[in-house]
């Protein structure tokens, strides 16, 4: 009986001491974002001359960027449509570009943002893309109390990759009558943001700047 007992215990041991320890997998590292500098979003931001004749304008640095507008939002997560950088924490940099023209008289601005982080801004345009599917129509009101109401719907961009592009419209007459346009387009950690009104622009005009907008940083990256 004491044999058999001591032959199981070898082989046991025999079995263990043969046993191969499976090594942990090592979790795939994330890959470093370096933010785009000051002197790379400038050279990346357009410049007048990418803009029609009779606009002036230029980039500046914006050392102290405001990510957000006080404004109230119904139904209240729309905000990630209207103002999706609110929660934002400060970038790293910020590059701010304003262009201007009048149109009898009235003034008529496009204003561009290029902000960057060293963390993907990829899941910003998912949020935006989620959210608007509850924001066909949004009414705003500024913190002093006048409101406004509002269409956002996507607006189509050929060949558009990571980015959403917003058309802005009356919510009485939402398929004709545009009131401005916005974009959002992640390259990295480093965000594009592009907004106007509707008066000098129309749906095709529109995805066409963008289009110049994203090819100007693209060709920075």
């Amino acid at each position: 009986m004491l044999r058999r007992f001591a032959a199981a215990a070898v082989l046991l041991l025999t079995a263990c001491g043969n046993q191969v320890d499976t090594p942990t997998p090592t979790p795939s590292a994330t890959p470093t974002i370096v933010p785009l500098t000051a002197v790379q979003a400038t050279k990346a931001a357009l410049k007048v001359t990418d803009l029609p004749k009779g606009w002036e304008g230029g980039v500046a640095s914006d050392p102290t960027p405001t990510l957000s507008a006080p404004v109230k939002y119904n139904p209240a997560n729309c905000w990630m449509v209207r103002d999706p950088l609110r929660d934002q924490r400060s970038p790293a940099m910020a590059i701010r570009g304003q262009y201007f023209i009048r149109v009898s008289d009235n003034p008529v601005s496009v204003t561009e943002f290029i902000y960057s982080w060293p963390t993907s801004q990829r899941p910003l345009l998912h949020r935006i893309t989620e959210t608007l599917r509850q924001c066909g129509t949004v009414t705003g009101t500024w913190y002093e109390g006048e409101s406004y109401r509002i269409s956002v719907r996507q607006l189509a961009v050929p060949g558009l990759k990571d980015g959403i592009a917003l058309r802005i419209g009356d919510p009485d007459d939402p398929k004709t009558t545009s009131v401005g346009y916005s974009a959002y387009v992640a390259r990295g950690g480093t965000l594009l943001s592009l907004s106007t009104d509707s008066t000098v622009f129309t749906d095709a005009t529109f995805a066409e700047f963008l289009t110049k907008a994203v090819a100007r940083l693209d060709a920075v990256g």
